[in-house]
């Protein structure tokens, strides 16, 4: 199974250019929404021409040969271009064809949370200041060091047979199923974390384990690393604090799944694709 790699080069760096000799991708947020210009990010030479109250902006690094800028404004413009709209992230992977872009979408959410959320020291409570050598911040007073924070989340994809094993979270939208995803605990494998969460949400044990793949996911700042694995033994007994349900479905007959935006739907149509050669 495939990871997915960048078609262009993207190289992170914490010093903006001097000057541009090309537009830059300007990737600007209100809230949870992204400004998109004629379904994609806008490339721009200059934001200003926009009117827009900027609180924040980092500079990403380039993609390519272009720079690329992450923008958090306090309020929306009262007008915009007929051909820009903001549009909810969720929904911005299925406008964006370029799905590098959308891996970058992610990079820049992550990094104005992260931005927002460390404006002062954990330890002492003094303002903190950007690094100049490297994506971090500085504790005025004590010099702590501040990294950018990544939240490690594993997915499951369970076979048994011809069929797959799908689960409910309350918060689903009605009528979907997903695959089983749980959080690292601090000094747990990656391996250890998906047995654990697999016994402790269904009851079952596994075998076969191996990786499949990864995605940037910006809610908040997740890493989501999926893995597949057989069925060993077990009967299914759910969590209820965790899931609401839990089921085997056949992989001729599964109920409403993920949008294509997820790992997780990618996970499960890459298996499909593989069982039905």
């Amino acid at each position: 199974m495939d990871c997915i790699i960048m078609s262009k080069p993207f190289i992170p760096q914490i010093h903006p250019p001097t000057s541009f000799v090309e537009p830059a991708f300007w990737f600007i947020f209100h809230g949870e929404n992204i400004l998109l210009q004629n379904h994609t990010i806008p490339h721009l030479f200059d934001i200003n021409a926009l009117d827009l109250s900027i609180e924040r902006q980092i500079y990403l690094g380039t993609y390519g040969k272009t720079p690329c800028f992450a923008v958090q404004i306090g309020q929306q413009p009262p007008a915009l271009p007929e051909y820009m709209a903001f549009q909810h992230i969720r929904q911005a992977h299925e406008l964006i064809s370029d799905e590098d872009l959308f891996l970058l979408v992610s990079k820049a959410k992550q990094l104005l949370h992260w931005d927002s959320s460390t404006q002062y020291c954990g330890y002492c409570g003094h303002k903190t200041k950007y690094s100049d050598k490297e994506r971090a911040k500085v504790c005025s007073n004590c010099n702590s060091l501040i990294f950018p924070q990544i939240a490690p989340v594993m997915l499951a994809l369970i076979w048994r047979d011809d069929e797959i094993l799908l689960a409910r979270s309350p918060h689903f939208m009605p009528g979907i199923y997903s695959i089983l995803a749980g959080f690292v605990e601090p000094g747990e494998m990656l391996e250890h974390t998906v047995v654990r969460e697999v016994q402790e949400e269904v009851g079952l044990t596994i075998k076969n384990l191996h990786y499949f793949s990864s995605q940037p996911w910006p809610f908040q700042s997740n890493l989501m690393l999926g893995f597949v694995a057989e069925y060993e033994s077990g009967e299914i007994q759910i969590d209820t604090r965790e899931i609401e349900d839990a089921q085997w479905f056949s992989i001729k007959k599964l109920p409403q799944l993920p949008k294509p935006i997820s790992l997780s739907r990618q996970m499960i149509d890459k298996y499909l694709a593989m069982r039905s050669k």
